[in-house]
């Protein structure tokens, strides 16, 4: 399932995807925006194969919420890895990092940066939420 969840991201150009038997979900938006959605709709995706372009701590902190069993990445900071195996969700990916980068090339991504010291996943959603609101003030 976690192939072909790769596959469909990729020959989709999808920034998000997650895959159960039953049902497919995909998504072109940056950064942690679908996964959010995908909390906020209130469905369950519970045991569903996720795949994605980039995860970092934050974008691992939702995958948690949302229950996925396993992720594929194309990038993955050593965080997020840190954070999947603290959890039990199997990671598949093609390259980890030390960090995200943020989207002007100049320093850490401020969702990675907003759950550093996040006490538990639902810690890190409200870390999240408050990091974007004062990103949407700027």
């Amino acid at each position: 399932m976690t192939e072909r969840a790769r596959k469909l991201l990729i020959d989709g150009g999808y920034t998000c995807v997650l895959i159960s038997k039953e049902k497919t979900v995909t998504s072109k938006k940056r950064g942690v925006a679908p996964l959010l959605e995908l909390l906020e709709n209130g469905n369950d995706y519970n045991g569903y194969f996720a795949a994605d372009k980039v995860v970092g701590a934050g974008a691992a902190y939702l995958y948690v919420l949302l229950g996925v069993c396993e992720v594929w990445a194309q990038t993955i900071s050593e965080p997020a890895k840190k954070l999947f195996d603290k959890y039990g969700i199997n990671l598949r990916y093609d390259l980890c990092v030390p960090h995200i980068v943020n989207r002007a090339g100049d320093g850490i991504c401020p969702m990675e940066n907003a759950v550093k010291d996040a006490t538990s996943p639902e810690d890190a959603l409200d870390k999240i939420k408050n990091t974007l609101n004062e990103l949407n003030k700027a």
